[in-house]
């Protein structure tokens, strides 16, 4: 191997661990709700939100496989389809980052939030940097858990929305309320 390409392959490292943190901190600055959310699904454990993001994490990489055998538009699909998913499994390892280094606290965190998904990203990434372990097993699996913790807390949002948009339904459905309470006044006169 020769000096240029070590020092390709050292400098493409180094990018991608400043890159990380960086690209954490904007998720949790640009979607502070799900980062949030997805921090709480860590915090209760890890095992569900790998098997909610494994099946997705299958279907990118299927996906990806099919469309790049169809030539420069399917490479240019096949690309979209591993950013959008690299964004969604993303905000789920912000809030993954954001545990660990809620778990390990700091003095400096008073009113600086961001330091604990700062302080957690750097361990996850000397994680990542060991040999074997963390290149094929540690770095693919936290974004798989990612992942899941992303869907699991987009999944929670909207159904809380949901749930909030129920009283204002039920609120126009008063009339109906009152034909059935009449119907069973009714009934009990017979």
């Amino acid at each position: 191997m020769l000096m240029a390409d070590t020092m390709a392959i050292f400098f493409v490292i180094l990018g991608l661990l400043l890159a990380f943190p960086g690209l954490w901190l904007l998720c949790r600055g640009l979607w502070p709700q799900t980062v949030a959310s997805a921090a709480a699904v860590c915090r209760n454990g890890l095992i569900k939100s790998f098997f909610a993001g494994l099946p997705l994490t299958v279907v990118m990489i299927f996906a990806a496989a099919a469309l790049g055998n169809l030539g420069p538009p399917g490479k240019i699909g096949a690309a979209a389809v591993v950013c959008f998913y690299l964004m969604v499994a993303n905000c789920g390892v912000a809030g993954l980052a954001t545990t660990i280094g809620e778990r390990l606290p700091s003095r400096i965190d008073a009113g600086q939030s961001w330091r604990a998904t700062l302080r957690g990203g750097i361990i996850m990434e000397l994680a990542y940097l060991l040999p074997i372990l963390g290149w094929f097993v540690i770095l693919p699996v936290s974004v798989t858990i990612g992942c899941g913790a992303s869907l699991i807390a987009l999944f929670r949002n909207l159904v809380a929305r949901s749930a909030a948009a129920l009283p204002r339904q039920a609120d126009s459905a008063t009339p109906a309320n009152e034909i059935t309470t009449d119907l069973n006044a009714l009934g009990a006169k017979q």
